[in-house]
Formats: C-alpha cells, sequence, structure tokens
C-alpha cells in the first residue's frame, strides 16, 4: 500500500469520530437552547374552566356553582365569623365535586386564591367542603370560603382546586374570577356539605 493511501486512509478514520462528537455537540446545544424552563417537569397539568361548566383532571370532576362575597360568614352549624367590626371580606366559592378513578385518599385538599401577588388558602374554620372526602361518580355538593383583606375584591382572581395537597405532577382545575362583578352582602350562609341534588 503506497504512503499517499495508506495517509488517506488513516484521515478518514479521523474523520469519523470527531464528525460524530461534532454533531453530538451540536445536538446537545440545541437540546438545551430548547428544553423547558426550570421546574417544569413537575409542573402541574391545568385544566382551565368558567363557572358553571364541569371540568375534570386526573381523579376529580367539578363544577364552580356560584360565587358570593359577604361581610359575616355562618355555617349550617350556627359557627360565625365577621361582622362590623371586621375589615375582612369572606368569598364563598359553592361548587359540585367528585372523584373520577378513586375515592381512596380523594379530598379537595388544594384550594387556593391568587389575587395579583397575594395568594389565599380556603378557611379551615367553620364546616366547609375544604379537605372533604371525595367519592367516586357520586358528586357532593358545599362551599369553600376565603377570608380577604376589605380592599381585595378588585381585578382578576383565580381560583386553583385539586384533589393532593402537593399539585406537582398532578392534575389542577383553573378558574378566573372577575371580583369587582361580586356584590359584597352583609350575611349569608355556606352551603350544607352533602350529596349534590338533582
Amino acid at each position: 500500500m503506497s504512503a499517499p493511501v495508506a495517509a488517506e486512509r488513516r484521515w478518514t478514520a479521523m474523520i469519523g469520530p470527531w464528525s460524530l462528537t461534532v454533531a453530538l455537540l451540536a445536538g446537545a446545544w440545541v437540546l438545551n437552547t430548547v428544553a423547558l424552563p426550570d421546574g417544569s417537569s413537575e409542573a402541574s397539568f391545568v385544566t382551565r374552566t368558567t363557572i358553571g361548566e364541569s371540568a375534570t383532571t386526573r381523579n376529580l370532576e367539578l363544577t364552580v356553582t356560584g360565587v358570593r362575597a359577604a361581610r359575616t360568614l355562618t355555617d349550617p352549624q350556627g359557627w360565625s365569623a365577621g361582622g362590623e367590626k371586621t375589615q375582612g371580606t369572606w368569598l364563598v366559592i359553592d361548587l359540585d365535586a367528585a372523584a373520577l378513578q378513586s375515592q381512596y385518599a380523594a379530598s379537595l385538599g388544594f384550594a387556593e386564591l391568587t389575587i395579583g401577588d397575594r395568594t389565599f388558602g380556603a378557611t379551615e374554620r367553620g364546616e366547609t367542603f375544604y379537605r372533604q372526602r371525595l367519592v367516586t361518580g357520586v358528586p357532593r355538593s358545599g362551599s369553600l370560603a376565603f377570608e380577604l383583606p376589605a380592599d381585595a375584591l378588585k381585578g382578576t382572581a383565580t381560583l386553583r382546586l385539586s384533589i393532593p395537597a402537593d399539585v406537582r405532577y398532578d392534575g389542577i382545575i383553573e378558574l378566573p374570577i372577575a371580583l369587582g362583578d361580586i356584590p359584597v352582602e352583609e350575611s349569608i350562609v355556606l352551603s350544607e356539605t352533602g350529596w349534590t341534588r338533582g
């Protein structure tokens, strides 16, 4: 074999691995450039809905049937909060909800309301639908309540609801609420938690 032919073969043998290395590096650069943002692998799967519209996630089906606001809140057992001396407002979300696949550990364990840069959790006081057990295929109804500052009923809020308290990797139902359209009553009673009628 002549020296030029041997040199050409050595050169060809070297080009293959180098070309593959360059191609892999270019592919890694493209993948890094178009990669999802940090934390997106843990992001919730969001289902958007409106008042009166049924929405579903992995193991939850619910319908927000109404939104009310008042200075004083009373539950069906007689517990009460608010009144003339308080400066806050109660936002009440009436809803129907059921588990879809399994009722094991199925309760409305995640309920938060975001207004601008402020986030509020559903109250645990009184008898509400928060953390109530859900039954597979059989809707229950009730109310969630959020205690808000008096100046909070402005603009648009986002309500987020889900079964697990930690909603990473799971479904979440999201509902926009026009706060300025809600009349503020002096007093309202929470809906009794129970089986949905009708």
